[in-house]
């Protein structure tokens, strides 16, 4: 199994596990809508030979509508004990319905800030064969984890377990037995060892989404290390198994090498001032919790597909699961920015070719999910991981680079989006402003759009200086009419060698071009610039007609083409003449020799015939009828 596999098939399978039945995504997340969470402080007592939680969590929030009560989601299975609010012990409600509704007795006012904290305790609920809340064991050892990508947080914490609200700040305390050791988001600022217990303190003061809260317990090794980033000397921080702290040992460099790639190719790295690390835990793939990535195991493209996630899913978080692509795509996206900046051509392009076989496997299918009741169409590895990296790589061509990386950066610093949630529409609005472009069109064929194009390109030579190319296309669905992208043609022969780009806007698209060489190959896309399959290239002719001086296209429209051929050097004369024998427009070339292609305009020309004179010094004057 592939690195990218094992990251989809954890990603989904740790959802898909909590779906035994398609519910509407609403009914993931009851939470009401009149609070907003600043700060949250959990407090949890864990022992990973246990599958089962006991603490609390304290809850700081202002409300944003006069309300009497607010409602959090919370599994039925976990008892809540007692709910304080100003040191006075409050009136609650659990309608089975995996929430927990609160009563203050008397109504909180708009933009009021208080708190409440939620005692509770139980076995989280079993969803075969994932689980948000696992107790395991590797080597004989035990060790628990959490995770909760898309909807597993009320499964083991009061919580909103929808993408509509971050917490400030997280304030995190783990008691657990004195032989283990915990790790969970941000720093750890303190550990005491009392009466038989491990208690760790950790704070992370950057906003954080439901699901990328997480903790892990086990006989972790710890491993210290540390990455410059522009003079930053910011802590990496591994928690592994005693058995395989070697390899992650052995992975640190390239922690380093993608975290400065990153951090100077997008902006600095998010959370700056706190740290980065992994945490082994025994699910194939990993996770991205904020700062601190959940690890199977070490491989080099796992490590920088979940770095890339603290920028694009913890700092920028898709705003819907239909958005998801956001947060995968680009994930993917800087895998292969990593390869192409560390690895030989032939490498990238062998994993492009990888990728675009599994895009074009089938035949329909969007990047933007249009079903969230599916965790499977979620993390579709073809659409919303593969097939996104694409969208990203494909603007990237169609912009260039400059402006392409500079509408992420500008994405990444909007103010309205950063450290927060985003949607499509968010990227969109940003690449649209740093280019000048309108990209309705590319956002509507590629993100919302089903399916690719297949190419059918046919060539031909004109004179020994002249090609011919004819492009059209055939899209797999018909949610699209035709894909508008700038198309890269290769046209080489044993001596040259040189990339014609065709922007592509109508099918029978006609374009000639001055090569200056006879081309003895043609080929489409040759470095894997876009999304297409089964294209074809085919060689024809053209002119069956022979002599120096051919006209076309013939009847003429706005323009048409006077090729002439193997013509002797001196003085050239072409001019036309209506059928009343008035000159309407004349050339003179000096000097002419060979063979070369004189477009003629005659758009403004009305419906007739027309006579093409071309005469040069004392050759015999050469007519042609002309159409329209």
């Amino acid at each position: 199994m592939s690195d990218l596999e094992e990251i989809v098939d954890m990603e989904r399978k740790s959802a898909a596990a909590k779906q035994q039945v398609q519910l509407a995504p609403t009914s993931f997340s009851k939470a009401s809508s009149n609070f907003d969470i600043k700060y949250l402080g959990c407090n949890w007592s864990i022992n990973p030979t246990l599958r089962y939680i006991q603490g609390s969590v304290k809850t700081g929030f202002n409300i944003t509508e006069r309300a009497n009560t607010i409602t959090l989601d919370l599994a039925d299975e976990l008892k809540v004990d007692s709910i304080l609010y100003r040191n006075t012990k409050l009136v609650f409600y659990r309608p089975f319905d995996n929430t927990v509704i609160i009563s203050f007795g008397g109504f909180l006012e708009k933009n009021t800030y208080d708190y409440v904290e939620i005692f509770y305790k139980g076995i989280p609920p079993v969803s075969t064969p994932i689980v948000s809340f696992v107790a395991s064991t590797h080597s004989g050892s035990p060790v628990l984890w959490t995770l909760s990508e898309p909807y597993g947080g009320r499964d083991w914490w009061p919580c909103k377990n929808g993408l509509n609200d971050k917490a400030d700040t997280l304030d995190v305390t783990l008691t657990t037995p004195q032989a283990y050791k915990s790790t969970t988001n941000g720093m750890m600022v303190n550990e005491v060892v009392s009466g038989g217990n491990r208690i760790r303190y950790f704070q992370h003061r950057y906003p954080i989404a439901t699901y990328l809260v997480a903790f892990a317990v086990s006989n972790y090794s710890e491993i210290y290390n540390y990455v410059d980033l522009d003079g930053v000397s910011m802590p990496i921080i591994d928690y592994a198994y005693p058995e395989k702290q070697l390899d992650f040992i052995n992975a640190v460099p390239i922690t380093q090498k993608a975290m400065q790639l990153l951090h100077s190719t997008f902006v600095p790295y998010p959370f700056i001032n706190e740290k980065y690390g992994h945490t082994q835990f025994g699910f194939g793939g990993g996770m991205e919790h904020q700062t601190n990535s959940f690890m199977y195991n070490m491989g080099e493209t796992l490590i920088v597909h979940e770095m890339a996630h603290q920028w694009f899913g913890d700092r920028i978080t898709c705003g819907s699961w239909k958005d998801t692509w956001l947060n995968e795509g680009f994930a993917l996206y800087c895998t292969n920015m990593y390869t192409e900046k560390n690895y030989p051509e032939a490498n990238l392009l062998t994993l492009y070719r990888q990728q675009l076989n599994l895009i074009t496997s089938k035949a329909n299918g969007s990047v933007y999910v249009d079903d969230t009741t599916s965790v499977y169409r979620i993390f579709d590895s073809r659409l919303t991981y593969t097939k996104g990296a694409w969208v990203l790589q494909m603007l990237r061509w169609k912009l260039g680079d400059a402006l392409f990386y500079s509408g992420v950066k500008n994405y990444l610093n909007d103010p309205l989006v950063q450290y927060n949630y985003a949607k499509t529409t968010d990227l969109k609005r940003h690449f649209e402003n740093i280019s000048g472009k309108n990209l309705t069109e590319f956002f509507n064929d590629w993100v919302y759009g089903q399916g690719h194009p297949t190419y059918q390109l046919q060539w031909a030579t004109a004179g020994n200086k002249w090609v011919q190319l004819t492009l059209n296309q055939t899209t797999s669905d018909t949610s699209v009419k035709f894909f508008e992208m700038p198309v890269p043609i290769r046209l080489k022969n044993k001596i040259y060698d040189t990339t014609l780009i065709i922007d592509h806007i109508k099918n029978n698209q006609i374009s000639f071009h001055e090569l200056g060489f006879i081309p003895d190959s043609v080929f489409i896309d040759p470095k894997m610039k876009l999304i297409s399959g089964a294209n074809t290239v085919t060689q024809v002719k053209i002119f069956a007609d022979k002599s120096n001086v051919v006209v076309f296209p013939n009847p003429i429209g706005s323009s048409f083409n006077v090729l002439l051929r193997d013509m002797t050097e001196g003085i050239l004369h072409l001019s036309l003449y209506n059928s009343s024998g008035q000159l309407i427009w004349r050339r003179r070339v000096g000097n002419f020799n060979g063979s070369d292609l004189i477009e003629v305009p005659s758009g403004h020309l009305p419906a007739g015939n027309y006579w093409l004179r071309v005469n040069k010094d004392e050759d015999p004057m050469i007519v042609r009828r002309v159409m329209k």
